[in-house]
């Protein structure tokens, strides 16, 4: 079923017409555009949809659209999503493959547009995008694994949460530290480092020390 552009939702007007990424944040029951120089940055908070477009050898698009629900978002505007989801969906034809995405249980496919990795933010548009201050900083402890795509999740900051297998990244006020799991390989250890870099880049404003063990 095809949506007129009449009834179609203003913030969708001309989406999924060239190549690339395109991100709305859903803000009063809205869909709302994400700035490019944003995108790849979530916060717990909030819902957003994801719509990437590809063009095949064909000439024809391909549309993906993914809707993201951060661990604090309300049903309110997790519902909103799905339904907007839905509504962009049929806008392009009803062609568009869907995806639920949930906080720390995404796709291969969905952390894949994202280099190289997210780390979603405490926070969300109905509490005003409080950032955490430096003064604030709180310790986290995250396991990464993949090789190729890179699954980045907070776990509890205690000595028996590591193993040999995983490599772990400690992230502290001043120094940011990657543990290398023992039996882990090379090209999990360079995914990892380029985490790091990430977090130092996204959380330190490139200011803090780093380390591997």
């Amino acid at each position: 079923m095809a949506v007129s552009m009449r009834d179609l939702d203003p913030a969708f007007q001309g989406a999924g017409q060239k190549a690339g990424m395109e991100i709305w944040r859903i803000e009063n029951f809205r869909p709302v555009p994400v700035p490019t120089s944003s995108h790849g940055k979530f916060f717990t908070g909030d819902s957003y949809i994801i719509l990437k477009t590809t063009a095949l050898k064909s000439g024809a698009l391909r549309h993906d659209i993914h809707y993201w629900q951060g661990k604090d978002t309300s049903q309110d505007e997790a519902g909103t999503a799905a339904m907007k989801t839905v509504e962009l969906d049929a806008a392009l034809g009803g062609r568009a493959v869907q995806y639920r995405e949930v906080q720390g249980h995404e796709t291969a496919q969905f952390l894949s547009y994202f280099k190289p990795c997210i780390i979603p933010q405490a926070g969300g548009a109905s509490s005003g995008f409080k950032h955490v201050q430096p003064e604030e900083h709180e310790t986290r402890l995250y396991v990464c694994k993949g090789k190729h795509v890179v699954h980045v999740k907070e776990v509890a900051f205690a000595r028996s949460t590591l193993n040999h297998d995983d490599i772990f990244i400690l992230d502290t006020k001043s120094k940011i530290f990657q543990f290398n799991g023992s039996n882990s390989s090379i090209q999990e250890r360079a995914k990892a480092l380029e985490v790091v870099q990430h977090i130092k880049d996204t959380f330190h404003d490139g200011k803090c020390e780093v380390a591997a063990i």
